[in-house]
């Protein structure tokens, strides 16, 4: 029997690959974080390295035990270190914040994903992270967990579209307010480092998505010199037009030989018949 890929005629396709991969990651990271492992992949690989040795965090705001707080240092010679740069992007603090961080993933990337491409996103998604996990090892003591960064860097990405084209779109300018808003009523403002954790935040996802600026110019002179040619669309048309000439005139040389084929072996047999009689 041959396998049904439809459900009541319609079929389910992976279309953004990055951004779900990324979501599910997530998920299954949380998941496995608070029933089998319970915090321990937390203070291990989904918090971010902290500045300096004093790691000064409540206890319990990260569900990081205070005796793991202090390896929250980052420590050039510890290689843990060095993953937690981008990995902490994997982890939530809870799970509504982790609910509420995967609505906007997967409500923003997918479109982004299908205009920049798979690769280029996941190069952005790699470079938000890095950056804010860097700046937050040289500025901040308390550590970051969660997908902020790429949230933000998606939420230009969009603005980006409509600012090639000289609008600016309120729609993204409020949802850019509101995600700031979220996180700041989210987080205990009794240290300073809340507040600059918001701006890491920011700017890690700001830095990311100048990689689309970076690629811009690239599309330009490829839009431009389709213009020269007559456009994509038109090049294309051609293309096949000029595929069908072609196989048409291989298909009229096929035809004629098989024709002077068939005629000279009649010929032969006519031939033949003859010379019997």
């Amino acid at each position: 029997m041959a396998n049904k890929k439809s459900f009541f005629g319609l079929k389910f396709i992976y279309d953004a690959p990055a951004t779900l991969t990324f979501a599910f990651v997530c998920i299954i990271l949380f998941a496995l974080d608070t029933f089998l492992f319970k915090q321990k992949l937390t203070s291990l690989i989904l918090t971010s390295p902290v500045n300096g040795g004093s790691a000064a965090l409540s206890g319990g705001a990260l569900g990081v035990a205070g005796a793991a707080a202090s390896n929250l240092a980052f420590s050039a010679s510890n290689p843990l270190s060095y993953l937690r740069l981008f990995t902490y992007v994997l982890g939530a603090a809870s799970g509504e914040i982790l609910v509420c961080n995967m609505i906007f993933v997967l409500l923003l990337g997918p479109s982004m994903e299908e205009r920049y491409g798979t690769v280029v996103i996941a190069i952005m998604t790699f470079v938000s992270a890095l950056f804010s996990g860097v700046l937050n090892a040289c500025f901040c003591k308390s550590p970051l967990q969660g997908c902020e960064a790429i949230i933000f860097m998606m939420i230009f990405l969009n603005s980006f579209v409509s600012l090639s084209k000289k609008k600016i779109p309120f729609s993204f300018v409020l949802v850019f307010i509101l995600f700031v808003l979220r996180g700041i009523f989210a987080v205990d403002f009794k240290t300073a480092s809340s507040a600059i954790q918001i701006i890491i935040n920011v700017a890690g996802g700001l830095c990311g998505s100048l990689f689309a600026f970076l690629t811009s110019p690239k599309a330009k002179a490829a839009k431009k010199s389709e213009k020269q040619e007559g456009g994509l669309l038109n090049r294309a048309e051609n293309y096949r037009e000029n595929q069908k000439t072609k196989k048409s005139l291989f298909g009229k040389k096929k035809d004629e030989d098989t024709q002077q084929s068939y005629s000279g072996g009649d010929e032969t047999v006519i031939s033949s018949m003859r010379f019997d009689d």
